[in-house]
């Protein structure tokens, strides 16, 4: 009985030792690993004294050590990463080689107006562009770096507005790989630049157009005279009156285009001073009074405001090319209104007539240079194309804005707003 006793505590001291030696340590260790695999802030601690069990703990003890800095660093590069791209105007994006998109920025979903996640998604499904899809595998195939035009028209509202985008693709090779891991895209957007390359384009060719009549014409009538028309006294005067018109015109036009240029890049000679608005408008209608009585034409004022500040000779060009536009097509009879009044912190000085209305087609582009409702009646009466483009730019320097309203056969009104006080730098 007593050596069945003396067993049963031997073999409970061998248990306890080898608890004690090895499961439990053993265990800590599994529990360690298992912690490190699960990349667990917090490991356990192996329970042992003897050395294979303190060495190893220690060695998984730096591993655990190394994975809480690669953890932090990573954590800090994904935080730039993030600061980078979401703070750049360009469009970014990783692909894989199976055209998988794999990381977008926000400038991508805000310039293709994304409002779905492209992550993990074909480029075919997410740009309905075929030409972005074959630059990409161009890029990946031939390693090197491709550069895209692409044109999109998004719709906004009801309307589909042109966008263009220039993009490099780049080929996303691995240190010492020829295999590309992937395709990275920089979208930029180009519209502004396209838009004022094609304004350019249509400038030249509208300036183009608008010298070559005059020249065509004075060429004509010179040749006329050289052929022997000298000697017919008639036909001479009236060459030259063509002539002189003509040149005349010609002189018209280079001063508005150089008026147009100037306001465009809001010159600095601008001389604000507080003039009287009646003033203005006599000496206006008085440089139109012959036209006023040709067209027997009526003007009526009604003028709640007494002075202005403004660039008094620009601002009389304005009222100038409003009023000679009203009395130049407006049928005989024409009946001019001319008002002003103060709204808050602006000014707002009206021309209203009861001629025959704009139509409602050409209403937003009146402002545009060398457009005209009436072409071949506007080159008729002499006019450059570039009147109300001069109204716009002088309005738009002075810091103030214009608009129209117009019933076609109802008359139109063109509303200038200025602020009522200029405030200098």
């Amino acid at each position: 009985m007593i050596a069945a006793l003396l067993l049963l505590a031997a073999a409970a001291l061998i248990g306890w030792l080898l608890w004690r030696s090895w499961i439990r340590p053993l265990l800590d260790l599994r529990d360690l690993i298992r912690a490190l695999a699960d990349d667990e802030a917090n490991t356990p601690i192996v329970r042992s004294s003897l050395r294979p069990f303190t060495q190893i703990s220690a060695d998984l003890g730096r591993i655990a050590d190394r994975q809480r800095r690669q953890r932090r660093q990573l954590a800090d590069e994904g935080f730039s990463l993030r600061a980078i791209l979401g703070s750049m105007i360009e469009g970014v994006m990783i692909v894989d080689p199976s055209q998988r998109i794999r990381l977008a920025n926000d400038a991508l979903y805000a310039m293709f107006d994304l409002t779905r996640s492209p992550i993990n998604r074909g480029v075919r499904e997410v740009f309905p562009h075929p030409e972005l899809a074959s630059a990409i595998e161009r890029s990946l195939r031939e390693v090197r770096t491709v550069i895209l035009e692409m044109r999109d028209e998004p719709r906004i509202g009801d309307t589909r507005v042109e966008r263009h985008f220039r993009i490099h693709l780049s080929p996303l090779a691995p240190v010492g790989g020829s295999t590309p891991a992937g395709v990275l895209g920089v979208f930029n957007d180009v519209t502004e630049v396209r838009t004022l390359e094609s304004v350019r384009r249509e400038f030249v060719a509208n300036v183009s157009h608008e010298f070559r009549t005059p020249l065509a014409i004075i060429k004509g009538y010179v040749e006329t005279l050289l052929d022997g028309a000298l000697d017919d006294r008639a036909m001479a005067v009236r060459s030259l009156e063509v002539i002189q018109k003509h040149g005349d015109r010609l002189n018209l036009l280079i001063d508005d285009l150089l008026t147009v240029s100037r306001m465009e890049h809001r010159a600095p000679d601008m001389k604000y001073c507080l003039v009287s608005l009646p003033q203005i408008l006599d000496r206006v209608l008085e440089q139109l009074d012959s036209t006023i009585r040709a067209r027997q034409a009526s003007v009526e004022l009604a003028l709640d405001v007494e002075h202005i500040e403004v660039d008094p000779p620009r601002i009389e060009q304005v009222f100038f090319n409003l009023l000679a536009n009203a009395l130049k097509y407006g049928d005989a009879g024409v009946q001019l209104r001319i008002s002003a009044r103060q709204r808050g912190e602006e000014i707002e000085i009206a021309f209203a007539d009861d001629g025959p209305g704009i139509p409602y087609q050409d209403q937003p582009h009146i402002f545009e240079r060398f457009y005209r409702v009436h072409k071949d009646r506007s080159r008729d009466a002499g006019g450059t194309g570039l009147g109300l483009s001069i109204v716009k730019h002088v309005v738009m320097a002075h810091g103030g804005h214009v608009s129209v309203r117009s019933t076609p056969g109802a008359g139109a009104t063109f509303k200038i707003a200025l602020p009522a006080r200029h405030r200098s730098g």
